[in-house]
């Protein structure tokens, strides 16, 4: 007895939930789905949907809340930025002034050059100020207000450090002691104490909104965190209360499982799971005896190189990695195999990807049947074929060598016929001419048969390639052929449309042949022969022919007389070989005419039929491919 999988094995491996083999549920009885389900929706859709909206509306609150927090705290740190250039301003102003005056009362350069260089430092943070305040029109107003009287203090110093210069220490202290220059430095310093106090004000209406929105958002982060727990613990408790109806479906959904796993278990065919390194994660019995093992524990990890000879284990692995490369399944592929004996077969193998579910692959299902049986039978079937092809060949040949052999006899027995009728005719008498005459006009019955078999086998045997042929033209050359014919009976042979289409046109030509002879053939004594030949051109969807693809055009001949016509229960049997409605007194021929036809239009991938009733004229329909499928046959 074959080794059962236990429970759940089917599910232990990754990402086979998209098992293809999963979907036999589909075809076995649904487990009953008891009443609580519905309730259990209701319950995690009223308890988790409430909680999930409190905690997206905290969310919200809390985004926008912590939007408001980051712009006030951005603000803030601007004011703090403000203040802080404002006192590099006021510091950078003073050591200006130092520098001034340490030059005035000491001469020494390197005053100078501290003068020098915080004259710079305060035009730089006199255009940060400017930019930093560009959305506030007071602090712009005061800033210019500043501006100005900053470079009438610059252009003080540089009459007072000129005045040092060129005249002495006194001359420039009297002109520092005018008062100008600490009167302007009052008045920047004024400014900027007004600028510091504004933008101070600010500060502190921008902290305490700033404690405002930190104080909202945590009451509301609080409020809304207790309000989501209750409902989560509500909806716990509701789901908990239906723990054990659950437990009874899980019950019912293992024993399906189990289920599968004993008919994976029990298919006949090899059904196995490789990984992306081809290594075995799942198989059945029947996959296990063909390696010759007995349990999966055998198999698991382990990859076809471990069970078959290099070759073959090289070319599963190519049909692996094909699957894997491309995502595409590999269905009925045919491959070589040795059974655990040695034994070379065929497997017809199907393998699939195997995705998890996120549809990302993990590895291949593999299924594979053994054809060994079907492999002999169709090398027998291609055997026979070929065995049949060539006796076909050579009942070709014969036929053709036996009807030439049977001419040079013919033509003896005519010969010497016409000598003996000549030469002894009044010696026979009447009963002897008779008996010669039906002679000679069986040899000549046995020569056109043997001209008619000859016709009939180079149909198979003469095939020419199909090229385009007209119609008409064909129609218009067999008419002029039988013009004699027509002559004699006082015939009518209209052709009307008739199209251009790939075919063979010698054939073609013996098809009209026939056709047109048949009409001019059979009627009644007396009566003159009427024969129409047209065509039309059809869709393929609505005639089915072996030799048109679906929605390709179909031409259809119709050839139409008003001879004697036949019953509709002959309009089948007139196309087998050797077929006579009449006999030879009243109409020549042997009965291999339509035979032929039926054989032109077989090659063709057409089709022939007769519509008639006695007396009333037959209608005979042809309908043959305007594109050939196969261009040589």
């Amino acid at each position: 007895m074959a080794p059962v999988l236990k429970t759940g094995m089917l599910t232990r491996h990754r990402g086979f939930e998209s098992h293809p083999l999963r979907h036999i549920h589909s075809n076995m009885p649904a487990p009953t789905k008891p009443a609580f389900n519905f309730s259990i929706l209701q319950k995690i859709v009223l308890g988790f949907g409430l909680a999930v909206s409190l905690l997206v509306l905290i969310a919200v609150i809390t985004y926008r809340s912590t939007k408001s927090f980051l712009a006030t705290a951005t603000l803030v740190a601007h004011s703090h930025q403000v203040l802080e250039t404002q006192e590099m301003l006021l510091r950078h102003l003073m050591e200006a002034e130092s520098g001034e005056r340490g030059y005035l009362i000491t001469g020494d350069s390197l005053y100078l050059l501290s003068y020098t260089s915080s004259w710079v430092l305060i035009r730089q943070d006199f255009e940060k100020l400017k930019m930093l305040t560009t959305d506030n029109i007071a602090q712009q107003e005061r800033l210019s207000k500043l501006e100005p009287l900053i470079s009438r203090k610059l252009a003080v110093v540089k009459e007072n450090i000129t005045a040092r210069q060129l005249e002495g220490w006194e001359k420039a202290s009297a002109q520092f002691e005018k008062g100008d220059d600490r009167e302007l430095m009052a008045d920047i310093y004024e400014i900027m104490n007004a600028f510091g106090t504004e933008e101070h004000h600010l500060l502190v209406y921008r902290g305490s909104s700033f404690g405002q929105i930190g104080e909202v958002t945590t009451d509301v982060i609080v409020v809304g965190t207790l309000s989501g727990a209750f409902f989560l613990a509500v909806a716990t408790w509701m789901i908990l209360r239906d723990f054990s109806a659950r437990r009874r479906v899980e019950e019912e959904l293992a024993q399906e499982r189990n289920l599968l796993s004993i008919l994976i278990e029990t298919i006949p065919d090899h059904v196995y799971v490789k990984d992306l390194e081809g290594r075995y994660i799942l198989d059945n019995a029947s996959h296990r005896q063909h390696l010759g093992v007995e349990s999966i524990i055998e198999v698991k990890g382990r990859r076809p190189a471990d069970f078959f000879p290099a070759e073959l284990a090289a070319i599963y692995q190519e049909v692996d990695q094909k699957v894997m490369a491309t995502g595409k399944a590999v269905i009925n592929h045919e491959e070589p195999a040795v059974d655990k004996d040695g034994n070379f077969i065929w497997h017809s193998t199907s393998k699939v990807p195997l995705c998890d579910t996120s549809g990302k692959m993990v590895g291949v299902i593999c299924l594979s049947a053994n054809i060994t049986e079907r492999k002999h039978a169709d090398e027998q079937l291609r055997h026979s074929a070929a065995q049949m092809e060539r006796s076909n060949q050579e009942l070709q040949e014969f036929a053709s060598v036996a009807s030439h052999d049977l001419q040079e006899p013919l033509r003896k027995i005519m010969a010497f016929g016409d000598r003996l009728k000549m030469k002894c005719g009044e010696a026979l008498g009447q009963q002897g001419s008779d008996y010669l005459e039906r002679m000679q006009d069986a040899a000549k019955r046995m020569r056109i048969l043997i001209d008619d078999i000859l016709t009939l086998s180079r149909v198979t045997s003469a095939n020419k390639p199909f090229v385009e042929v007209d119609l008409a033209q064909v129609a218009r050359g067999v008419v002029s052929d039988l013009e004699l014919r027509i002559e004699q009976t006082g015939a009518s042979v209209e052709v009307g449309f008739l199209p251009k289409i790939e075919a063979d046109p010698s054939q073609i030509r013996q098809l009209f042949q026939n056709l047109i002879s048949n009409a001019l053939k059979f009627h009644p004594p007396g009566q003159k022969p009427v024969v129409s030949v047209s065509a039309k051109i059809l869709e393929v969807s609505d005639y089915q022919l072996p030799g048109a693809l679906p929605g390709s055009e179909v031409c259809q001949i119709v050839v139409e007389d008003n001879g004697i016509g036949f019953s509709a229960e002959y309009a089948e049997k007139i196309f087998a070989l050797f077929q006579r409605l009449h006999g030879r007194q009243e109409y020549e021929g042997t009965g291999i005419g339509l035979a032929v036809c039926r054989k032109i239009t077989d090659r063709h991938g057409g089709s022939i039929m007769a519509k008639s009733t006695d007396g009333e004229g037959a209608t005979f329909i042809v309908r043959l491919p305007v594109k050939q499928i196969i261009k040589i046959l």
